[in-house]
């Protein structure tokens, strides 16, 4: 009897050991599915605000692909990458001045030539017609990123005619389209006076010529 009573004992406390190892392992199982269910949960939030910086690094490399301009499709020179100056040129004489502007690429290697657009302008407003192109030997250049390429203009002093014809007005920019660009340069500048009627030209351009002119 007290032989039979030992194994039963031993076989009801194996079927009791059992059980609790079942039962812990389901508990183990809920406690690990609810923990996947939180972190799936959270994963949405955890997407959004990992997709938020890899937005902004998207958008960071955008403005550094912006600050290292490249040349247009066809290899000429873009506004984006050239910066304009305006130089006293070969001064004055003659009821005119002769300032030259210089457009420098700052970017790879382009082709620039033939005649940029200038006006004057006031308050972000273009001050009567653009210039005339005068008549000179126009060359296709080849700029290097830092090299230069100028045009020297003719600005007749607007004292010296009718104000009639001429209607005065101070300028505090010249603006500069490259060759072939619809994207202008302004350059602070007030050493001009325009002439507000549109029908008066006092701005002629020459092409533009390899260096700074000076």
């Amino acid at each position: 009897m007290v032989h039979h009573s030992g194994r039963g004992f031993r076989a009801f406390a194996a079927i009791v050991t059992t059980l609790a190892i079942g039962w812990a392992l389901v508990g183990c199982g809920s406690s690990e599915s609810a923990d996947s269910t939180a972190t799936s949960g959270e994963g949405n939030p955890s997407t959004t605000a990992s997709s938020s910086p890899d937005s902004d690094s998207s958008s960071a490399s955008g403005t550094s692909s912006t600050s290292s301009p490249a040349t247009t499709a066809d290899g000429t020179c873009a506004t984006s990458q050239l910066t304009a100056t305006v130089s006293t040129g070969s001064g004055g004489g003659a009821g005119s001045l002769y300032p030259y502007i210089v457009l420098t690429n700052h970017g790879s290697a382009c082709a620039i030539g033939g005649y940029p657009g200038v006006s004057l302008a006031a308050s972000g407003k273009q001050i009567g017609a653009a210039a005339v192109r005068e008549s000179g030997s126009s060359t296709t250049l080849t700029l290097q990123r830092g090299q230069s390429a100028y045009s020297a203009l003719q600005i007749t002093q607007a004292a010296n005619l009718s104000e009639s014809a001429c209607k005065p007005t101070q300028a505090d920019s010249v603006v500069i389209y490259p060759p072939n660009q619809k994207t202008s340069i302004s350059v602070a500048n007030k050493d001009f006076t325009g002439c507000a009627n549109a029908g008066t030209a006092i701005v002629r351009v020459k092409p533009l010529q390899a260096g700074t002119g000076q």
